[in-house]
């Protein structure tokens, strides 16, 4: 990635902003702590991929703004892209990505933010992560990378190599082995189902024989059976036929018997119905005199039903307009007691005003005390504005002071423990000198092992070729005394031809043929029983050389740990013979320390004592400043007082003027209310209904009497009409009678004859009844032989499907072990690819390999760093904590860190020491990054960081910056140390101008 231009708006402490790259190499971005130095490079990050120090989202954007807008063009492999990120308050993120073309920039934003975010890191070939822990040492994370644990070093190492594919591959690889195994287990489940069902074949085979047997003596039962059927069907009919006669005399005789029953009821009636009209005959004369008074009285009900009508409707007529009466006078009450309740509420309204109001004289004279009260608190302020610059450069001057008094102790004791420390090096430079002496020799005695090691490798190669073609003889042999074998075979056979000239042969030619393949077939298993022999004899010779080859490996395996060793103290011995010149120089600082503190900083006293003169001349007071606070607080109730005061003046005049209209409105509403009950529409409405309802004389007592009357009247009256039907029916019933009886007697005899002849056909009708059962009997019979015959056919059914099933699983069955071998070749194959693609295999083999690279690249970076000081040692195996039975090692990355006391943890080492560290291990990862074509990191950013290196240290961090210029095409420092600003040929200054941050490019 090569960056072309950055553009701020509204984002942390930028309001606007640009910074171009061009011709920005080697550059620092410096300015005072806060100023927006690291809210620069932050923006990248932010506007890349959505991450900043900013713990809420809405948190980047500039106080009082409603949104915050970074774009960021940069150059990835020759083409340019641009990233548009922008947040507005409480709402989404929007980011959009675009690329240069011919025509300007054409989009290449995705569906989504998180699609596009994808592309964004697609296109760099890093995430944030990885560039945090590579391209950017952000502020107070520079040691980011060595505080992480070795698992995720290693991880994070693996992505920044890209090797996620292979994580990516070896999770597919997995996922198929799962597959597959989940297959074969349902597999294999089936196939043992399958044989379960399978080994019941035999029992299945002989139950169907055993049916089918059981089939033909059913067979001739049913036969048998249906012949004795057919017998007594043909005596049945005949009795069938009698049987219907003596059913058809059945029923006339019920049907006579039910007409007989019918007539005798008619006849019943029709007597009783003479009865009744005999006994109203007797009442006539009283019936008669009954049905006049009745008519009379229905004749007055009548004429009283009318009145109670017209009675009805004016009384409703009444009830409605005395409702809408009460309506309004309830309306003008109610509006009545309003006005009363306003005027009481403004009655004690001024009451409590005229309280307030006789206040006035007290709140005025308070009011003014306040405001000479803050006129006086306004000229302490104003002195107060004019004290408090001398007071802060006052305290700056002597913070100052204790802080350079306090640095320079610092620095002259730190120089000291330099001075101590490099004697002691120098005293150990002949015991360093004489362990490289006996290093040497041991390397040179191993290296003379490794000669030996190959010439036993190659070796043991060429008898490995060797045995090899010893097996390839071996099976040729055998296969060619296989085919002799079958030959043989085919000699043995009746009738056996040449297998030469395919002709027959004859007993001399046989014997000749014979004796000739049994003297082919001995040479041959002579001779594979001689190259069995040499096969022992090559296999114990590779069993030598291999435990020859392991025993020499494991001695020379010392051999890295050794060159490494010497080296080190190669390193130690040479720093330690450029430590004299530096002695010198220690002293020589360390002096000059000691009399700038002797001297002490004459040149801020004369400012010190200049400010405390104009302290005296203006003679400012906190406690005046106090009291005077105080005397504005003590008079600050004048100022509500006051206002409510003109509030009641303007209330108790408003109430005034109102007071005369309400108590009119009252008056009015009194005079509507007297003459809504007099003179309204609605009570003369009222009297007129109250006269015609007195002039109608309804009396609702006698109309009931009339009505009870005519109830009691009711019964006689219907009597005398049932009289009055009943003497002109009289003849018609007399005669209706007669006929009744004659039918009578005529359904009776036809009913005595019938009777008779059942009597005579009742004995046929048993034996129909007894042959009916016997039928019934034997079609049962049947019945059941037919259906056991039927059940044992469809068992032999059953048992042939199932038969002709098994037949379909055993074909399954076979098909299936072979998909079963398939599958677990699969697994096998899939799951020794996961093993070979995971974080064990090809990813540790490849980091392996990197290793020594980034090792030997820091190291050289620190050799700058630290005057060959330190060293750093990467370690990607351990052995087990405990024995046990897994005596595998246990893959890790740890980090060694040695200088020439030994080695010591990471934690033990000063803030300086540490940030040379990180620093070299950052600048290391960052360089093989830009070597390796897997992400093209060309742009370092450094935060801060110099703050705790001396002048020694950030001039060796200066060079080893142009150290690594050249391989990166844009590297950033962010620094506020003076001494470094002028190390840098172009510096980007950044200050805060109204509380935004601006920057401005110097070269």
């Amino acid at each position: 990635m090569i960056p072309r231009q950055l553009v701020l708006r509204n984002f942390l402490s930028y309001r606007q902003a640009t910074l171009p790259f061009a011709g920005l190499h080697l550059a620092c971005i410096c300015g005072a702590n806060g100023a927006g130095k690291s809210s620069l490079l932050e923006a990248i990050a932010w506007a890349l991929w959505g991450q900043s120090r900013a713990s809420r989202e809405d948190d980047v954007i500039y106080y009082g703004e409603m949104e915050a807008q970074v774009t960021f063009e940069f150059s990835v492999q020759g083409q340019t892209y641009r990233v548009v990120r922008l947040r507005r308050r409480e709402q989404h993120t929007v980011l959009e990505l675009q690329i240069q073309t011919a025509v300007g920039y054409t989009s290449l934003t995705g569906r989504s933010l998180r699609a596009t975010q994808e592309k964004i890191i697609q296109i760099l070939g890093l995430d944030y992560a990885t560039f945090v822990n590579s391209a950017y040492l952000r502020q107070g994370r520079a040691d980011e990378f060595m505080a992480k644990r070795a698992s995720e070093r290693k991880q994070l190492l693996a992505t920044l190599l890209g090797l996620d594919q292979y994580e990516t591959l070896a999770e597919a690889a997995r996922d198929r082995a799962r597959d597959y195994k989940a297959q074969i287990s349902v597999l294999e489940q089936r196939l043992q189902t399958l044989a379960n069902q399978l080994a019941q074949e035999p029992h299945l085979r002989t139950q169907q024989a055993a049916v089918s047997q059981q089939i033909q003596q059913q067979r001739q039962q049913v036969q048998q059976c249906q012949q004795r059927l057919q017998a007594q069907q043909a005596a049945y009919q005949i009795h069938q036929l009698q049987q219907r006669d003596y059913e058809h005399l059945q029923q006339q005789r019920d049907t006579l018997a039910a007409t007989i029953a019918h007539l005798e009821h008619q006849r019943q009636t029709l007597r009783q119905e003479q009865a009744a009209i005999a006994d109203l005959e007797a009442r006539a004369p009283l019936l008669a005199a009954a049905v006049s008074q009745w008519q009379s009285l229905k004749t007055a009900e009548a004429q009283l039903q009318q009145c109670f009508a017209n009675y009805q409707q004016l009384r409703q007529e009444r009830d409605r307009h005395q409702q809408s009466l009460d309506q309004q006078r309830q309306d003008l009450l109610r509006t009545l007691h309003g006005l009363e309740s306003q005027q009481q509420f403004l009655l004690e309204q001024c009451q409590q005003l005229e309280k307030l109001l006789k206040q006035e004289n007290q709140i005025v004279a308070a009011f003014e005390q306040l405001q000479r009260a803050r006129a006086h608190l306004q000229a302490q302020e104003a002195l107060q504005q004019k004290v408090f610059p001398l007071l802060q450069a006052k305290q700056r001057l002597e913070l100052e002071r204790q802080q350079q008094e306090q640095r320079l102790r610092s620095r002259r004791d730190e120089l000291q423990q330099l001075w101590q420390h490099l004697h002691q090096q120098i005293e150990r430079q002949p015991a360093l000198q004489e362990a490289v002496t006996l290093i040497t020799a041991q390397i040179a005695t191993l290296e003379k092992q490794r000669i030996y090691q190959d010439h036993v490798r190659e070796k043991g190669l060429e008898r490995r070729r060797f045995l090899e073609q010893l097996q390839t003889r071996q099976r040729e042999y055998e296969r060619q005394i296989h085919q002799l074998e079958q030959r043989l075979e085919l000699l043995n056979q009746p009738g056996a031809i040449c297998p030469l000239c395919q002709r027959p042969l004859d007993r001399e030619h046989y014997q000749a043929v014979r004796q000739r393949h049994i003297a082919e077939k001995e040479e041959l298993l002579n001779q594979v029983w001689v190259i069995r022999e040499q096969l022992a004899v090559t296999e114990r010779e590779i069993q030598v050389l291999r435990r020859e080859y392991l025993t020499v490996g494991y001695e020379i395996s010392q051999l890295t740990q050794l060159f490494e060793q010497r080296g080190q103290l190669q390193q130690q011995l040479q720093s330690t013979q450029e430590l004299e010149p530096q002695l010198d120089r220690l002293a020589r600082e360390i002096q000059q320390i000691e009399g700038q503190l002797r001297n002490g900083h004459q040149e801020s006293l004369g400012e010190l004592q200049a400010i405390e003169a104009e302290l005296a001349r203006l003679n400012y007071d906190e406690k005046t400043l106090a009291i005077a606070r105080g005397q504005v607080e003590k008079w600050r109730w004048a100022e509500a007082k006051e206002q409510e005061l003109r509030q009641a003046q303007r209330q108790y005049q408003q109430i005034q003027q109102h007071l005369p209209n309400l108590i009119a409105q009252q008056e009015a509403l009194q005079r509507q209310l007297n003459a809504l009950e007099t003179t309204s529409p609605l009570a003369q409405t009222l009297a007129r209904i109250d006269q015609q309802l007195a002039a109608l004389a309804y009396d609702p007592d006698r109309h009931a009497q009339i009505q009870a009357q005519l109830a009691a009247l009711a019964a006689d009256y219907e009597a005398y009409e049932t009289l009055q039907r009943g003497r002109s029916r009289q003849p018609q019933l007399r005669q209706d009678l007669e006929h009744l009886e004659e039918t009578l007697q005529q359904q009776q005899a036809q009913l005595q004859r019938i009777t008779e002849k059942l009597a005579t056909l009742e004995e046929t009708a048993r034996a129909a009844s007894r042959l009916a059962a016997d039928l019934h009997q034997q079609q049962q019979h049947l019945l059941k032989q037919q259906q056991t015959l039927e059940a044992t056919l469809a068992h032999h059914g059953k048992l042939s499907a199932e038969l002709e099933q098994l037949h379909r699983l055993r074909q399954e069955y076979e098909q299936g072990q072979q998909t079963l071998a398939h599958l677990r070749h699969q697994y096998r194959l899939y799951c020794e690819l996961a093993q070979a693609l995971g974080k064990n295999g090809i990813p540790a083999l490849l980091i392996e390999t990197v290793l020594p690279h980034l090792e030997a690249e820091t190291n050289h970076i620190l050799g700058r760093l630290s005057n060959h000081q330190l060293h750093v040692q990467f370690i990607t195996q351990r052995s087990r904590r405990r024995s046990g039975a897994d005596t595998k090692p246990i893959e890790t990355l740890d980090i060694l860190i040695a200088d020439c006391q030994g080695t010591r943890p990471y934690e033990s080492y000063s803030g300086g020491e540490a940030f040379r560290i990180n620093f070299a291990l950052r600048l290391a990862l960052a360089r093989l990054l830009a070597q390796r074509s897997g992400s093209d990191v060309q742009f370092l950013i450094i935060d801060e960081g110099f703050g705790t290196q001396d002048a020694q240290g950030c001039e060796r961090l200066i060079a080893a910056l142009n150290a690594i210029a050249p391989e990166f095409h844009c590297i950033l420092a962010i620094t506020h140390v003076p001494a470094l600003k002028e190390a840098f040929q172009t510096r980007i200054e950044v200050t805060k101008v109204a509380g935004a941050s601006q920057l401005s490019i110097i070269t």
